[in-house]
């Protein structure tokens, strides 16, 4: 029931209407290659990144393996490639509901047997992966009445982006560690479907012999591996080997098994499993996802895993420039016929924490293309020289915003626990770094990448204006609104200014036009 290649299941969004039909993989395979997908319908937020790489993945090992170069943009073409990776069970793994459990089904590895399998899901929101433990944030258990689309979504996300959730419910390879996350940093035409997809396949047919260099000798195979893990029958812990695996591989990481109830409705049965399903844990994630940096710390490479703090200006400025600490992933690299074009920088995550879920995390960064070839041109040590000035000039800047960070703390704790003897440990003056560190992620890359028209030194004195303008608001604020008690108000005021403008001065010295001049609050 249910098979991707032929029904058409998966409802689209085009010129701004739902389609009064949904389209076959195929068809949509087609309609992302002409540009004529605004939106799935169904597609929550959190299951966008998961949708997005299973499809470019996808389509990347069905024209590698039909040895074309070239997105074909009949549905037929892409019927007939997608079809040969499945050449002995063409008929059942594409279905979303394959009876026989002993066959494969879409992202559900065919087992012998399922009277052991336990009920695990009766909607697919509650097949997800997000952790919502108060059913609070979104409700859990809504689509009881769920078409076919939903569950493929849940799946979908389920089987390639999941974490450790508990004993006998192991996550993904491509993390490092069963609470950490799949990261996507990517570069991007637009936001539109149909040319993100269709570059990230031609990113992944273009670079995949470089992402055979950067892993380990012979971590996969060149050629021939599995691709479709759940092609692969799963009824023991006896774990799959990245080396008979293909570098794009789509893994499965639970064993599942979509039915049908008494009443006709879809719902999951699943199985513990006490191993993951690739056994690739000693390599913390590092199996050369094109979309995931690389830590390179003290304790070996391992993919890179984001904090609650999501992509803030710190962690965006390493990944885009600390090579040192990161490996930049190449998806990020130009590729043939982009030269001259501008671009995007897309980051997304679904941030996992112990027995919770701490939010999905989205960054976009405009990229003109007199910075992209600044940055992304080539990992050569020769090329770096030319991107070393504005590599210098980011790290910089945040050094410059953590130390006016630090001086605006101080000055306002000062002020709100009195100049005698302040106690900096406490966080009186959270909400108002919070807010300082608001504005500076907001302006960070508008000021950086302004570098290559107005020059190094004019940025860095604007930034360091900018930074001063804000602290001083901020301050402001804090002296205007929040008083401490009468006996010391002035005192403390007087204290506070003094710290809050000297250490500016010291740390921002091209941000006061003389020595002399003085700084006065309104």
């Amino acid at each position: 029931m249910f098979d991707l290649l032929t029904e058409a299941l998966v409802p689209v969004v085009s010129n701004g209407k739902r389609e009064p039909d949904p389209v076959t993989l195929p068809e949509l395979f087609g309609r992302l290659v002409s540009d004529s997908v605004d939106a799935f319908p169904g597609l929550a937020a959190h299951q966008a990144q998961a949708w997005y790489q299973f499809l470019a993945q996808l389509g990347a090992i069905a024209l590698h393996r039909a040895g074309r170069t070239d997105l074909p943009g009949a549905s037929k073409d892409w019927r007939a490639s997608l079809a040969e990776l499945t050449p002995d069970c063409a008929d059942t793994a594409w279905s979303l509901v394959v009876e026989n459990a002993s066959e494969p089904a879409l992202l559900q590895p065919p087992t012998k047997r399922v009277d052991n399998f336990k009920l695990a899901a009766e909607t697919p929101d509650a097949l997800d992966v997000l952790v919502t433990a108060k059913n609070h944030d979104r409700k859990q258990a809504q689509a009881t009445a769920a078409a076919p689309h939903f569950w493929l979504y849940a799946l979908a996300t389920l089987q390639t982006s999941q974490g450790y959730s508990g004993r006998g419910n192991p996550g993904i390879a491509r993390m490092n560690g069963g609470l950490a996350s799949r990261v996507l940093v990517d570069r991007r035409p637009s936001a539109r479907w149909g040319p993100r997809i269709v570059r990230s396949i031609r990113m992944l047919l273009n670079r995949r012999s470089e992402l055979l260099e950067r892993v380990s000798d012979d971590l996969f195979r060149s050629d021939g591996g599995l691709a479709l893990t759940w092609l692969q029958n799963w009824d023991t812990d006896v774990q799959l080997n990245l080396r008979d695996l293909d570098p794009y591989f789509i893994e499965v990481c639970r064993r599942v098994r979509l039915t049908t109830g008494p009443e006709g409705r879809i719902r999951a049965l699943g199985l513990p499993a006490n191993k993951t399903r690739v056994q690739a844990r000693a390599l913390k994630g590092n199996l050369g996802d094109p979309w995931v940096p690389i830590n390179l710390g003290k304790g070996g490479q391992s993919s890179l895993t984001v904090s609650a703090n999501g992509f803030d200006y710190r962690l965006a400025q390493r990944i885009l420039f600390n090579r040192r600490e990161l490996t930049k992933p190449l998806s990020l690299r130009e590729l043939p016929g982009e030269r001259g074009q501008d671009s995007e920088i897309h980051m997304t995550v679904l941030v996992r924490g112990q027995g919770k879920t701490e939010g999905l995390h989205e960054r976009v960064i405009p990229l003109s293309y007199s910075v992209a070839v600044r940055l992304f041109d080539s990992d050569d040590e020769d090329d770096w020289d030319n991107k070393l000035p504005l590599a210098k000039l980011s790290e910089n800047m945040v050094s410059l915003a953590g130390e006016a960070r630090r001086v605006l703390r101080q000055a306002v704790l000062v002020y709100l626990q009195g100049p005698e003897n302040p106690n900096f440990q406490r966080r009186d003056a959270t909400p108002i770094v919070a807010k300082y560190d608001r504005a500076i992620d907001v302006r960070f890359f508008d000021s950086l990448f302004a570098a290559p028209t107005e020059g190094i030194d004019e940025t860095s004195r604007r930034w360091q204006q900018f930074l001063r303008e804000e602290a001083v608001r901020l301050a402001n604020a804090v002296w205007s609104r929040t008083s401490p008690p009468s006996a010391r108000r002035e005192k403390a005021r007087a204290k506070s200014e003094a710290v809050l403008y000297g250490g500016l001065r010291k740390h921002l010295p091209d941000a006061f036009p003389t020595q002399h001049s003085k700084e006065r609050s309104s």
